[in-house]
């Protein structure tokens, strides 16, 4: 492994103490990472694949002096995960704790693993239709089951019995980030720096590689739910549309269809996974080119899923993205001692710059870098 000092000029906040201290290391150096690219761009040319979500891992070891007890948790994972959604607020952010199997239900249970995880990306929802509406550009609300977006395609009518519930199933890939520019009211530049965000955004929103990358995985995840749903209903309602968050702008695309009466939710899973917004396409040789890039190393929860499976057939799942997985230190017998873990990558395409590539996987780290800090 390598320790890699990663750029924090983006932030401004200082933080005091023995976080300075920590030292984050890459599993993959720059040089590595860089080598890697260029074999995506060998495989492209080749044909094997269109693109391919490189990803690569950084760590720490994060350990609390003082008098503070193993039950404090400020010192616990769920206290960085505390801190991570004060950071980076975002929709499907979701805390998961693991603990080990032959004390799972005695009193003092050690833990095994925690996921904190704050992802911006729905990976699949199913819900019954009514759930789902859009907003036309008139303001009116139309049935999304209806309406084909980009797409030419004839009115979806369903042949299922009118007793039975229809349910919808929609997933939101994202492909395409960039760093915001931060605008504080009080700032003598307020009004520029809103104005410098509004172009990052529309620069994003206009990036042919961005948008590649975005309607490749689009078409991906259209045939993974064809799989699973009426003939006909795969529809796209909103096609590479940019949303904000607290430190990013992202390019989102929304892709919906009907859940053939046959399936469930678990089926609309297994049909999908792993998300294709981190795996790249066509899926199937595109992730065992990876599995060789990524020298073997398993991703662990990063990039899989997270979320409810109800009873009543509904479904919410995220991609496990912009997350810290932690662990106890395998070197330390003190219980405030923790491994951390961040995943962060991002899609290689044939206009794919090594640089650029190697600054977007450390700008998707640097918010759970900073609440690692910070914790």
């Amino acid at each position: 492994m390598t320790t890699y000092a990663m750029d924090d000029t983006r932030d401004n906040d200082k933080i005091d103490g023995a976080a300075q201290d920590l030292e984050f290391t890459l599993k993959r150096s720059k040089d590595e990472y860089s080598a890697d690219i260029a074999r995506c761009h060998e495989e492209i040319r080749n044909g094997e694949s269109y693109e391919l979500c490189l990803t690569n891992q950084i760590s720490t070891r994060v350990s609390f002096s003082g008098n503070s007890s193993p039950e404090d948790v400020s010192t616990s994972p769920f206290g960085l995960y505390k801190i991570l959604r004060k950071r980076n607020p975002a929709p499907f952010s979701a805390f998961l704790k693991f603990f080990t199997k032959d004390e799972e239900t005695e009193v003092g249970a050690k833990s095994a693993v925690s996921i904190c995880c704050s992802s911006p990306e729905r990976f699949l929802s199913v819900n019954q239709n009514k759930s789902f509406s859009t907003n036309g550009d008139d303001g009116t609300t139309t049935s999304s089951s209806r309406d084909h977006g980009w797409e030419f395609a004839p009115p979806f009518v369903s042949e299922r019995d009118s007793t039975q519930p229809e349910f919808m199933v929609e997933t939101k890939p994202i492909k395409g980030t960039t760093s915001r520019i931060i605008a504080n009211e009080g700032d003598v530049d307020f009004e520029l720096k809103l104005l410098e965000d509004e172009r990052v955004a529309e620069e994003l929103r206009t990036s042919v590689k961005n948008r590649a990358e975005n309607l490749m995985i689009v078409d991906l995840l259209r045939n993974d739910l064809s799989r699973v749903c009426e003939p006909g209903s795969v529809h796209v309602p909103k096609l590479m549309g940019i949303e904000s968050f607290a430190t990013v702008h992202q390019m989102v695309s929304t892709i919906r269809g009907i859940v053939d009466p046959k399936y469930t939710a678990i089926d609309v899973i297994a049909a999908s996974f792993p998300g294709g917004s981190m795996t790249g396409a066509p899926k199937l040789r595109s992730v065992d080119i990876l599995d060789d890039l990524e020298l073997g190393n398993r991703r662990g929860p990063y990039s899989g899923c997270l979320g409810y499976i109800s009873l009543s057939g509904a479904m919410d799942m995220n991609i496990v993205i912009r997350t810290a997985v932690v662990a106890p230190d395998r070197l330390s017998n003190d219980e405030k001692s923790w491994e951390v873990a961040i995943g962060a990558g991002g899609a290689i395409t044939a206009l794919s710059e090594s640089d650029d590539e190697f600054d977007e996987m450390l700008l998707k780290a640097s918010a759970i870098k900073k609440s690692v800090k910070e914790w």
